[in-house]
């Protein structure tokens, strides 16, 4: 399924929009800065940003469009991985938080599985990053989530491997990528 990519609002970035049918049913996260959108519940539509850094403001190029392509083509796959790094790490981020146990329990509740994180969390934006490792991209994910309305979630991954699970920037910053790929 090609996307068509489009300088955004700002005349910053190469975006496009997409539905992903691994997110529908997670929480509506398509407000500002990943903020509460008009529904309560997504339907998987999610904005995809080439480079969110230090690109110019370019259309892609075919091997950026590869990029693209790879991560459509094993989506499923890479929001499962995702997923599972979210939920591997979830413990340790509501360790991390300053709340009360009343607010805790409210906003980061116990949770057994993965399929649990669909109460918590709204993907908003897969940020696609300029390099590969293997033939394989680094996806940056960005969550609105209900314990962190000012940063967010994100996650990078490499291909289906996580390599950093944090606030949102972690899914834009490109340092992170490059020194993941040996490029830093």
């Amino acid at each position: 399924m090609p996307v068509d990519f489009k300088l955004d609002d700002h005349g910053m970035f190469q975006t496009a929009k997409t539905r992903l049918a691994s997110w529908a049913g997670y929480l509506d996260r398509s407000g500002p800065y990943g903020g509460p959108g008009p529904a309560e519940r997504s339907d998987g539509t999610v904005e995809i940003v080439f480079a969110p850094e230090c690109r110019d403001t370019n259309p892609l190029s075919d091997h950026e469009q590869a990029l693209v392509q790879w991560f459509l083509e094993h989506e499923a796959d890479v929001s499962a991985a995702a997923k599972a790094a979210i939920f591997n790490a979830y413990g340790e981020l509501r360790e991390s938080g300053d709340f009360s146990p009343q607010e805790a329990e409210e906003l980061l509740p116990v949770i057994v599985n993965a399929d649990a994180l669909r109460q918590l969390i709204g993907l908003y934006a897969v940020n696609v990053h300029q390099i590969a490792n293997g033939g394989m991209p680094y996806l940056g994910f960005e969550f609105g989530c209900t314990w962190d309305q000012e940063h967010g979630l994100g996650v990078l991954m490499h291909g289906t491997r996580a390599v950093a699970v944090g606030g949102a920037d972690t899914a834009c910053l490109l340092w992170i990528a490059e020194q993941d790929a040996g490029q830093s």
